[in-house]
């Protein structure tokens, strides 16, 4: 079966709480760790998630399954939406946040790692930014040349994954904290995969 990779919808719920269980010691963040800044709002991390791909109005993400099987996830709205990510010292804005998109997670599970899964993640989250009038894409990855690489470090991606891309280094403001990582769209974008 080959694999393909799905915007998360309200239909695709389920499938994205599986993948938010096996996490790990991620796994309580259901994706909102960047959004969120201590103002949690009401209800739990779960019912908050369902309520944003509810509402949002444009997608918030991707799932790649092998037949029905979800196995991977990568979070991709415009930057302004993380609040979290906009005030950190490393990740803060360089640029005006208009026109710009974030890919600031990715998850795997285990069973499926190191077989090119979070490449064709990143090419997806491209896709979809793309699609959505982006003007540019942004990471904010670990560089494992100067970060230890834990699941907990590496939800991010790495630089490597991200130059692979077409990325390219734009602001490191602390010696071992996040990279952060554009891409201009309309640019080459390097070896990545086209999604699907």
């Amino acid at each position: 079966m080959g694999r393909e990779i799905k915007p998360l919808t309200e239909a695709s719920w389920e499938d994205f709480a599986l993948l938010c269980r096996a996490m790990g010691s991620n796994r309580s963040c259901w994706c909102l760790w960047w959004r969120e800044d201590g103002n949690r709002g009401q209800g739990t991390a779960r019912s908050r998630a369902l309520q944003l791909v509810r509402t949002s109005v444009h997608p918030i993400g991707a799932l790649t399954y092998e037949g029905t099987q979800p196995f991977g996830w990568v979070a991709v709205s415009p930057r302004s939406e993380y609040i979290r990510l906009n005030r950190a010292r490393d990740t803060a804005p360089v640029d005006p946040l208009e026109g710009v998109w974030a890919v600031p997670c990715f998850f795997v599970l285990p069973s499926f790692r190191g077989k090119g899964v979070t490449r064709q993640l990143l090419a997806a989250a491209i896709a979809i930014a793309r699609a959505h009038g982006a003007d540019t894409v942004e990471g904010v990855p670990g560089d494992p040349a100067t970060k230890q690489r834990t699941p907990a470090a590496s939800y991010t991606g790495t630089v490597t994954l991200f130059t692979g891309a077409g990325f390219r280094e734009v602001a490191r403001r602390t010696k071992s904290g996040r990279v952060i990582m554009h891409l201009e769209l309309g640019q080459p974008q390097g070896d990545a995969p086209e999604p699907g």
